[in-house]
């Protein structure tokens, strides 16, 4: 009989997704701990300039994120005067989120503190390796 052990082995540490998951933990909490953000926030805070003003049902789209994490971010966001939320004037049922004076302050340091992050992430392959890397994660992110 075949030993059962062998084939309920599964090492996590050479699972891809966790690999990917773990990096990207890691590369997140440097960048938004000065900024005293989460992930979620940081996603809209990121979407938000090429998309506002936007409906919280956009924000879900852009950031892959479900309604319920979008409001709780928003909240936070507006409790931390970095967005504005409004209702429509057309529909009161939808409501419109933009970037705060303060929060279009922030953008600036979050995208240059996130482009460093991936600097960093990326400095330990060669330009040939990276290119190939970015095609590949774009092609898995277009395909998921």
């Amino acid at each position: 009989m075949k030993d059962q052990s062998q084939s309920l082995t599964f090492d996590l540490a050479d699972y891809m997704p966790f690999q990917m998951s773990v990096l990207s933990a890691r590369m997140f909490s440097r960048v938004i701990e000065d900024a005293g953000l989460q992930v979620p926030e940081w996603r809209i805070m990121m979407a938000l300039p090429a998309n506002q003003p936007c409906s919280s049902h956009d924000l879900c789209i852009l950031t892959a994120m479900d309604a319920a994490r979008v409001s709780r971010a928003q909240r936070r966001l507006e409790d931390l005067d970095m967005i504005s939320v409004i209702r429509d004037k057309a529909d009161r049922r939808r409501l419109v989120v933009q970037l705060s004076a303060h929060g279009t302050q922030e953008i600036s340091r979050l995208k240059s503190a996130a482009l460093a992050a991936e600097s960093r992430l990326l400095d330990t392959l060669g330009p040939e390796d990276r290119a190939q890397l970015k095609t590949a994660i774009s092609a898995l992110f277009a395909k998921g």
